[in-house]
């Protein structure tokens, strides 16, 4: 019988499986390692899913934003608050320094148009710090860069003509950024003299500038240093209306007594409601809020005005358009801050927010009941006051004596003006009025010494005021017709 193998041993056979099944098998340190790795593969793809939906709620949000910037613009522009020749407004996000202008010499912006331009549209750019400039539309493209005629509500690239906007006075420094970033772009009238301190008739004219840098802040406030920058040089170049209390003027005296409110998120704490538009405004004062309030009258006040009342002990700041189309809350912290920059002082003077009479044109008397000139707010029945060079007799002749001695032993003190003044309708109730020109610092020390250098001379006027002369909104015509007293410089 013939033999096709041999059979194997069964110790053979069980070695040999032995053998197999370990050269099959995960050693343990292996399984270790790629217990690891799958690990790490699912926490990987475990934050690639948390990017994801982050990435996707951080575009809800923005499009959440877009909508309510998108819904606020159609409240301005299509309500009863739209601001005298407003059919569009742009805050220039982007001002690309690589795109080349169709015709040289023209600036291109880009941003999200709300409303309707057209080009030929002569508008105006209006830059943060206050600057206003006639410039013109002459080309529009749409997202999609197709030259248009008109746009409505899109995301736009607009070329204008550089306008009235100056050149650079160094060819190196913003020769080829004449528009700063976040500027707007509108149709929008305003006012003539955006520098003017007070920015008298802004909110007449309806701040086109504010309202649209407020549309945009949801989009840009919480992540755009420059923007927030921008815009709170915005409000400090802006000029508000509140609801106000005037009481009846009595011998060319009054006092004001400003309507407070409160918010959910701070019920114990009193801000101010302000307006951007008489307009808006109005609707204000005749909505339940107006009518319980009991303000029969609207108060325009510039920012530094508003800043000086609202960071009186009675307030903790301001609220801008409480009621809508866009609210801003600005804490007394923000405005202590704001106060304290270069660009308030250049603009109202070192300190002009520290005393609510003061800022409002008055002489330093807290119940507001002293204005200077046309300084102050227009209340009906409150004569404006009248200055004049005090009369030659020996009384003002032994007060200028002494003043000029003081003052020459005081570093400090420039120049110095001695006036007299009185309301318009009551000539009896007459001051000394000294207006001192030195740096803010030292004012209150010099009044205090100028006091008792005074005070023993006054017989037929004996009352005095003082006035920083940076403070001091000068009459027409004040170089020509009153004399210095005293002057380090010729005279």
């Amino acid at each position: 019988m013939g033999l096709f193998g041999k059979k194997k041993k069964p110790e053979i056979q069980e070695e040999v499986s032995a053998e197999n099944t370990t050269s099959n098998s995960i050693s343990d340190e292996m399984k270790i390692i790629l217990e690891a790795r799958e690990e790490a593969q699912q926490e990987k793809e475990a934050k690639a899913i948390e990017r994801q939906q982050a990435q996707e709620e951080a575009g809800k949000a923005l499009d959440q934003k877009e909508q309510n910037a998108q819904s606020a613009a159609e409240n301005i522009l299509e309500g009863p608050i739209t601001p005298n020749g407003m059919n569009f407004f742009m805050v220039c996000d982007e001002v690309p320094l690589t795109s080349t202008p169709e015709t040289e010499g023209n600036i291109i912006v880009r941003g999200n148009l709300r409303g309707t331009a057209k080009t030929g549209t002569e508008v105006f750019i209006y830059q943060g710090d206050g600057e206003k400039y006639a410039v013109k539309i002459e080309k529009i493209r749409n997202e999609d860069r197709e030259f248009v005629d008109e746009l409505s509500f899109a995301r736009a690239e607009i070329e204008i003509t550089r306008g009235d906007i100056p050149e650079a006075a160094n060819p190196d420094e913003q020769a080829s950024t004449p528009i700063q970033r976040f500027a707007v772009l509108s149709d929008a009238t305003g006012i003539d003299d955006m520098k003017d301190p007070a920015c008298k008739g802004m909110a007449a004219a309806g701040n086109p500038r504010t309202l649209a840098m407020l549309c945009e802040y949801g989009r840009f406030g919480s992540d755009e240093p420059v923007y927030f920058g921008t815009t709170m040089d915005c409000l400090m170049t802006s000029e508000f209306v509140t609801l106000a209390k005037v009481s009846s003027p009595k011998n060319g005296k009054g006092q004001v007594g400003f309507t407070s409110l409160r918010t959910k998120k701070d019920p114990d704490k009193n801000y101010i409601p302000v307006f951007t538009d008489v307009k808006i405004a109005n609707i204000a004062k005749a909505s339940p809020f107006g009518r319980q309030s009991g303000s029969a009258q609207l108060f325009m006040l510039s920012f530094a005005q508003l800043a000086a009342i609202a960071r009186d002990n009675h307030f903790n700041g301001f609220i801008v358009n409480p009621f809508g189309p866009l609210t801003m809350t600005i804490d007394k912290d923000l405005i202590d801050k704001m106060v304290s920059t270069n660009f308030f002082a250049e603009r109202f003077g070192a300190g002009a927010a520290d005393n609510a009479s003061l800022a409002l044109g008055g002489t330093g008397n807290r119940s507001l009941d002293n204005f200077i000139a046309n300084g102050g707010p227009d209340i009906p029945g409150l004569k404006k006051i009248i200055f004049r060079n005090p009369t030659n007799n020996p009384e003002y002749n032994a007060i200028e004596k002494s003043v000029k001695k003081y003052c020459g032993s005081r570093p400090h003190i420039a120049k110095l003006l001695i006036l007299t003044a009185n309301p318009e309708n009551d000539p009896k109730d007459m001051s000394y009025f000294f207006v001192i020109d030195c740096k803010d610092e030292f004012f209150d020390s010099e009044v205090k010494g100028l006091l008792p250098v005074i005070k023993p001379f006054l017989r037929s006027v004996k009352k005095v005021q003082f006035q920083q002369f940076d403070k001091f909104p000068k009459p027409e015509g004040m170089n020509a017709n009153f004399n210095w007293v005293y002057s380090k410089l010729p005279m």
